[in-house]
C-alpha cells in the first residue's frame, strides 16, 4: 500500500467522522478542531520506527494505518479533538510525532543530512515541548529508542537535543507571570494515591474497550455524601474498580515482560506507552484523578503495540478459519462502533447548554459542572433554576467558594439583599473569591444606598492575585468620583506589573486626554496600539457599580476550580471592542453611579457575574 493511500483513508474517515463537529457553537471556549496533523505524523513516525525494528516494509505500513485509523476514530479523543481548549494535545502531538520520525529516519542517515535530521527534530520536539508540558514526554522516548537500540552514540545526540529544549521550554516559562492555581481541595495523600492508580487504569481501560460513557469531568476518588444506600452503592464500586484496576495492571507487565523475549516490537511499543502514561496515571498529584484526553497520547503507542500482536496472530494461523472469521467480525464491529459513537459524541459538544446538561446526564454531576450549569442559567436570567443548581453543588461540596458567590450574586439578582450579604461576606474568607467577594459588597451597597464604596472596591482590588477586572473598575470608580490623577496612579502601578495590556494602556491615554495631558496621552495611545493592532478608539465608557457580576461557565477539563473574569466584568467600562461585545451579550449598559440611586438599576435583566470553576485540565 502507497503512503498515500494511507494518508487518504485517514483523512477521509476522520473527516466523515468528525464533520458535525464543524458546525458546533462554542463550549468553555471553544470550538470544532478535526484531527488530522498529528495522524499523518504519527502514521509517518510508526512505519519508520517499525522499519527500523526490522519490520518489513509493507507489513509496517499496514500495521501504522490501523493503528492510527483506530486512535483517529475512537470516540475517546473526542475530548482532545472536539474541545479546541483540548488542542494542545493534538498539536504536541503533532509536532513530537513528526519530531520523533526525523529522529528516527537520522539513524538510518549519514553525514550532512543526519546532522540537518537532528536539528530538524529538535525544533519539532522544541514546539512540541511549547505545545504543552507533556510534549516533553517526546524526547525522552527518542532517548529510550536509541537505548534500545544500543546506538549509543545517537543517545549523547540525542541527549544533547533533550537538554537544549528543556533548557529552552523551562527559560521561556521561569520568565512568564506566575500565579498559583487555586486548590479547593488538597491533593489525596501519598497512602492513597496506589488505590487512584488502580482505579485510573480501570477507568481508561473500559473508556478504550467499550466507550459509552463519555463526559469530561471524571473522578475516580470516593466521595461519600453519608450512609445512604447510594453513596454506599457508589463506594462499593470504587473498591471494585480498584480491585478490576490491580488485576489489569498484573495483565499489563505480564504482557509487557512475556513481549520482551515473543515479540520485542511489542516490547518497545507497551514500554513507550508505560513511559507516556506514568506522568498521568495518578502517582503525581495534578488538577484531576482522571481526564478522558489524558490518555490521547499513551493510547497512540498502545494501539500501535495491538495492531503488532494482532498482526502476529494472523501470521501464526494456529486458529482455525471459523474462529478467524469471527475474530474478524468482531473486529469489524468494534471499528463500526468506535465510528459511529464518535459520530454522536460530537453532538455533545453543540452549544454549553448541551455539553453541560449531557455531561452532566452521563455522569459528570459533579459540583463543578453544575455550578457552571448554574452560571449559565443565571446569564440567562433563570435565576430559580440558576439556584437549584447551585444548592446541589453544595450538597456535593459543602462549603464551595465558587457555589456561595455564585448563590450571592443569584440573591443580589432577587433583590435579596439579606441573603447577598451574608453569602458575600461569608466567600470573603474564602481565598479563591475573596476579591469578588468584596466587590460584590461593594455593588450591594450601591444599590442598596446608592453610594460608592472606594474603600470596600480598593480591598477588592489588593486581595488575591492581581485581578485586572477588578482592578480597572475600582480605577475608573475613582475617575468618575474626581479623582483622576489618584486613578492615574493606581494605573501606573498596575502597569508596573502587568505591562502587556493594551486596554490598560487605552484607559491611561483616556485618562491622561481627560485631564489635558495631550502628550501623555498620545504615548500611551501609541503603546496600547503596539499591544493590540485591532484597538477601538471610541470615547470612554463610565463605569457602572451598579450593575453586579455576572456568571460565565468556562471549565474545561479541570477538575480544579479557578475564577474566571471577576464580578461585572461586562459592565466596566472599557471603549474596547471586546467590552462592548459582552456588554450587548449580557444586556448591561454603562450607567454613572451617580445617577443609579435615581433610575433602574442596569442589573435588571442583566447577568450576575461571578468566577465559576474552570481551567484545562494539564
Amino acid at each position: 500500500m502507497k503512503k498515500l493511500w494511507a494518508v487518504l483513508i485517514l483523512l477521509v474517515a476522520v473527516f466523515i467522522i468528525y464533520a458535525p463537529a464543524a458546525r458546533n457553537g462554542f463550549v468553555w471556549d471553544d470550538t470544532a478542531l478535526i484531527l488530522r496533523d498529528p495522524l499523518i505524523a504519527l502514521l509517518l513516525f510508526a512505519e519508520e520506527i517499525l522499519l527500523n525494528f526490522g519490520v518489513e516494509r509493507r507489513r509496517s505500513r499496514l500495521i501504522a494505518l490501523g493503528a492510527a485509523l483506530v486512535w483517529a476514530i475512537h470516540p475517546v479523543q473526542s475530548a482532545a479533538v472536539v474541545y479546541i481548549s483540548g488542542r494542545a494535545d493534538p498539536l504536541a502531538a503533532t509536532f513530537g510525532f513528526f519530531g520523533l520520525f526525523l529522529l528516527v529516519r537520522a539513524a538510518r542517515s549519514l553525514g550532512s543530512l543526519k546532522l540537518l535530521l537532528f536539528i530538524g527534530s529538535g525544533v519539532a520536539l522544541l514546539l512540541s515541548a511549547l505545545s504543552k508540558e507533556s510534549g516533553l514526554i517526546f524526547p525522552l522516548i527518542g532517548v529510550l529508542f536509541f537505548l534500545l537500540q544500543k546506538n549509543w552514540a545517537d543517545v549523547w545526540k540525542t541527549l544533547a537535543v533533550t537538554a537544549f529544549i528543556g533548557a529552552t521550554a523551562f527559560s521561556l516559562r521561569a520568565g512568564a507571570e506566575h500565579n498559583p492555581a487555586p486548590s479547593l481541595t488538597p491533593p489525596p495523600p501519598l497512602l492513597v494515591r496506589p488505590i487512584i492508580v488502580a482505579r485510573a487504569v480501570a477507568e481508561y481501560a473500559g473508556l478504550i474497550l467499550f466507550p459509552m460513557n463519555l463526559h469530561m469531568d471524571r473522578d475516580v476518588e470516593t466521595q461519600p455524601s453519608g450512609f445512604n444506600e447510594a453513596s454506599l452503592a457508589h463506594a462499593a464500586w470504587r473498591e471494585l474498580q480498584t480491585l478490576a484496576g490491580v488485576i489489569l495492571i498484573a495483565a499489563f507487565f505480564y504482557w509487557l515482560l512475556r513481549a520482551r523475549k515473543r515479540n520485542p516490537v511489542v516490547f518497545k511499543c507497551l514500554l513507550f506507552a508505560l513511559i507516556t502514561y506514568l506522568p498521568i496515571s495518578g502517582v503525581v498529584a495534578l488538577n484531576a484523578t482522571a481526564a478522558e484526553h489524558w490518555i490521547y497520547l499513551p493510547s497512540a503507542f498502545l494501539f500501535l503495540a495491538v495492531a503488532l500482536e494482532i498482526a502476529a496472530l494472523i501470521d501464526e494461523s494456529t486458529l482455525r478459519t471459523s474462529k478467524m472469521r469471527a475474530a474478524t467480525v468482531v473486529l469489524a464491529l468494534w471499528f463500526a462502533f468506535l465510528g459511529a459513537r464518535t459520530f454522536v459524541r460530537t453532538f455533545d459538544w453543540k452549544d454549553q447548554r448541551t455539553f453541560l446538561e449531557r455531561t452532566i446526564a452521563h455522569g459528570g454531576d459533579s459540583a463543578r459542572m453544575l455550578i457552571n450549569l448554574g452560571g449559565l442559567e443565571l446569564t440567562e436570567g433563570k435565576l430559580e433554576d440558576a439556584a437549584v443548581h447551585l444548592h446541589a453543588a453544595l450538597q456535593k461540596k459543602p462549603n464551595q467558594p465558587l457555589a456561595i458567590i455564585n448563590l450571592a450574586a443569584v440573591a443580589l439578582k432577587q433583590n435579596d439583599f439579606k441573603q447577598a450579604r451574608e453569602l458575600a461576606t461569608r466567600a470573603t474568607q474564602m481565598p479563591v473569591v475573596d476579591a469578588d467577594a468584596h466587590q460584590l459588597l461593594a455593588v450591594l451597597e450601591n444599590k442598596e444606598s446608592g453610594k460608592i464604596d472606594l474603600v470596600r472596591m480598593r480591598l477588592a482590588s489588593r486581595t488575591g492575585p492581581s485581578n485586572w477586572s477588578i482592578e480597572k473598575r475600582y480605577i475608573q470608580l475613582l475617575d468618575e468620583t474626581g479623582s483622576t490623577s489618584a486613578a492615574i496612579n493606581e494605573l501606573l502601578d498596575c502597569l508596573q506589573r502587568q505591562w502587556y495590556r493594551a486596554d490598560s494602556w487605552k484607559l491611561l491615554s483616556d485618562l491622561h486626554a481627560k485631564l489635558g495631558h495631550t502628550d501623555q496621552a498620545a504615548q500611551a495611545l501609541a503603546q496600547a496600539r503596539a499591544y493590540d493592532v485591532h484597538l477601538q478608539t471610541n470615547a470612554p465608557e463610565p463605569a457602572n457599580l451598579s450593575a453586579s457580576p455576572s456568571a460565565s461557565a468556562s471549565p474545561s477539563a479541570s477538575a480544579t476550580a479557578t475564577p474566571t473574569a471577576s464580578a461585572a466584568v461586562s459592565a466596566s467600562a472599557s471603549p474596547s471592542k471586546a467590552t462592548r461585545g459582552a456588554n450587548a451579550k449580557t444586556g448591561t449598559s454603562p450607567v454613572s453611579p451617580r445617577k443609579s440611586s435615581h433610575k433602574k438599576s442596569s442589573t435588571d435583566g442583566a447577568a450576575e457575574t461571578a468566577p465559576t470553576p474552570g481551567g484545562e485540565q494539564e
